[in-house]
């Protein structure tokens, strides 16, 4: 299905903020994980933290959330605070667990904010793993700015801030495991991802990818965005955004594949999971998902299209209600909502599972 800028703004921007637009009140249920299903992969809690990056970058602020194993799998919480979304099991502030664990990075997608993958943090954090999100500033629900969403090659460098200052500085950085550290990201996040792992921006292929009657989605996204129209810009766009720390990452779904140089693709030299959605309700994947595993070195790369799966399925669970909720208060956003309850429940752990066994292997 295609979709014009604006309308994939919208949708994804009201898919996000309807949880604070609609919200009932903040009353919370408590939901034990044998309760939820546990297996004997889950043998930790999933503590949760806000998380505020201090460094030298005053100029832009990042903070987020940090899901942790604790020690106590038992005692976790279902906060109950929107009309649409149903909120991850988690332990707020709970004992972190002791050991060293490994650390995976998220970024999230277009517009959207540290809430969406809030389900993944919490799954992997039972099965022993730290996950840490940010707010991409500029292109994050809350801190929208023309200006620095026009600086996109900020957002790998959010990333590689987030993991010195949790590694170098943060109360975690006893408990992170320097050798096994990782980056997912859903749509734009997985596009920033990429770049992390050493895939470049291409402004001569973004100009021809661009032209024509029916463009990618990124090419609207990134024409609405003013991206490389100078050569400042475009040498910025242009420049590697490698973290050698990074030893493997996770594509969501990803959006921006169009406009990524295929030499650098390539070239990377760490194992990619690419997920893709069957469904295709948002993004093409014959030159999205599907085009990223073509033009990646068959021995890195892992393809997996997940059956009737959609591009909001790697996002949160939807309630019951909140197809009709969303289609009543902000008509045209039930999308979010499709398949949205049980079935994505389903696509939620066959995403976890996948993405274990990948950073297992």
């Amino acid at each position: 299905m295609r979709q014009t800028f604006h309308t994939l703004r919208n949708h994804i921007l009201a898919s996000v903020t309807t949880v604070l637009v609609i919200a009932s009140s903040p009353v919370t249920a408590t939901f034990s994980q044998t309760q939820a299903g546990q297996t004997a992969d889950q043998r930790y809690g999933p503590g949760v933290t806000r998380l505020t990056v201090v460094d030298e970058r005053s100029d832009r602020p990042l903070a987020g959330d940090i899901w942790y194993p604790t020690s106590t799998p038992e005692k976790s919480n279902r906060a109950d605070k929107s009309k649409v979304w149903q909120m991850a099991l988690a332990d707020p502030d709970g004992n972190p667990a002791e050991g060293s664990f490994p650390l995976v990075v998220v970024s999230h997608g277009m517009y959207g904010n540290t809430f969406n993958q809030a389900w993944l943090g919490s799954e992997l954090a039972r099965r022993g793993f730290l996950v840490a999100m940010v707010n991409h500033p500029g292109t994050s629900t809350f801190l929208r700015d023309p200006d620095q969403a026009r600086e996109l090659w900020e957002r790998p460098r959010d990333m590689t801030r987030l993991i010195t200052y949790l590694i170098e500085d943060s109360r975690f950085s006893d408990r992170i495991d320097p050798t096994r550290i990782y980056a997912a990201g859903h749509s734009l996040g997985g596009f920033t991802v990429l770049l992390l792992a050493g895939a470049t921006f291409d402004t001569k292929l973004y100009r021809s990818a661009c032209t024509g009657a029916a463009l990618p989605v990124a090419c609207s996204v990134l024409a609405g965005w003013s991206i490389a129209e100078t050569p400042a810009d475009q040498k910025q766009m242009e420049m590697s955004r490698k973290d050698p720390r990074i030893l493997k990452v996770i594509s969501l779904d990803l959006g921006g594949t169009p406009v990524l140089s295929r030499e650098s693709l390539t070239m990377l030299d760490i194992p990619v999971l690419v997920l893709g959605s069957e469904r295709g309700d948002m993004l093409n994947q014959e030159v999205e998902s599907r085009a990223l595993a073509a033009a990646l070195s068959p021995d890195k790369v892992h393809h997996i299209e997940l059956p009737d799966a959609g591009h909001f399925d790697f996002m949160g669970i939807c309630k019951p209600e909140g197809y009709e909720v969303l289609r009543t208060h902000e008509p045209g956003d039930e999308i979010v909502c499709i398949k949205g309850t049980s079935d994505r429940e389903r696509q939620h752990q066959r995403i976890t599972q996948e993405i274990v066994n990948f950073l297992a292997s």
